[in-house]
């Protein structure tokens, strides 16, 4: 066997042993020190490495030293006046380099993935507003970003998100107290409001107490919130309408049955045109949250979190 054979030999034995030695004796901090020892085999010292790479000269020394305490080996040969790789050390610089460019490869790619959103996203929310808000805002984002899936379940039951497999729920008013992540996306305010033929037959309540003599349309609840004083609670209250659906409750307050109390979102359009106006403001109850709430996951998917940012956007447009 000719020498260079037998030194080429030698080389691929003795990175052969470093790196079998490197991976075995260390964890996830594996590659501690190696952009430091790139760096100074490279730059020929440690002041010029430091430099290079934006670190002290003292975090370069350390990490150099951890990584040959490691490997057992001595990669470099330090003088008072210049660093010298040794010949162990110019073969592992030489192999690790490709490690190296291989992990900037690796990074640019996830990032790059990362900042396109895409994949599925399993969603929930509530029936009306997810209807009238939420859908419009995700088709936006659908259209923007085509390789993103959604499957988005409408339920006025409070779904399991972990459970359910749900990425994203929409959720209104008070969170209770969990282990999940929220964002809080846009307010709601509860406006009592009845139309002005109504007032015209009836009259104007001004006291949370003359309500006993007016006709309350009924939903779900037969108590409204209400904030007296500064404290919030809830007072009863009558009809002769009882039902489970905002707009029909809101299609009988503008024929003048009687008074409503709903989300702003139900009638926004009625308190612009007239149609509605808004009675006993001085009782109205704080506004409260429309949030988004995930699993508590270290890190929030792209795609979730680029909805979130799409859902902050248009709910307040």
């Amino acid at each position: 066997m000719g020498d260079v054979a037998i030194v080429f030999v030698s080389q691929i034995m003795i990175i052969s042993i470093l790196l079998k030695h490197f991976f075995r004796t260390v964890t996830m901090a594996r590659w501690d020190g190696i952009d430091e020892f790139i760096a100074v085999g490279e730059e020929g010292s440690f002041t010029a490495a430091g430099k290079a790479i934006g670190l002290s000269v003292a975090h370069i020394s350390r990490h150099v030293s951890a990584l040959e305490q490691r490997l057992n080996t001595q990669l470099l040969t330090r003088t008072t006046r210049k660093v010298v790789l040794t010949k162990e050390g110019e073969v592992f610089l030489h192999q690790i380099k490709h490690l190296q460019h291989a992990m900037d490869d690796a990074t640019q790619s996830l990032a790059q993935q990362q900042s396109t959103p895409k994949g599925k996203i399993n969603l929930t929310a509530p029936v009306m507003y997810g209807e009238s808000f939420i859908m419009p805002i995700v088709h936006n984002f659908m259209h923007d970003h085509p390789d993103v899936e959604v499957v988005a379940t409408l339920s006025n039951e409070q779904e399991n998100l972990l459970e359910g497999g749900f990425d994203l729920a929409i959720r209104l008013g008070h969170l209770k107290d969990s282990s999940l992540k929220a964002r809080r996306l846009s307010a709601r305010r509860f406006i009592m409001c009845c139309a002005p033929d109504y007032l015209t037959r009836f009259g104007e309540p001004h006291t949370l107490g003359e309500l006993i003599n007016h006709q309350c349309l009924v939903g779900n609840s037969r108590y409204w919130r209400v904030n007296e004083g500064g404290r919030e609670k809830h007072i009863k209250i009558a009809g002769r309408l009882q039902c489970n659906s905002g707009w029909a409750l809101v299609d009988g307050a503008k024929k003048g049955l009687g008074i409503i109390q709903l989300p702003n979102y139900y009638i926004e359009n009625e308190l612009k045109t007239g149609q509605l106006v808004p009675i006993l403001t001085s009782y109205q109850p704080l506004q409260e949250g429309v949030w988004g709430v995930y699993p508590p996951r270290q890190f929030v998917a792209t795609n979730v979190r680029v909805l979130l940012d799409y859902l902050v956007a248009g709910l307040k447009a």
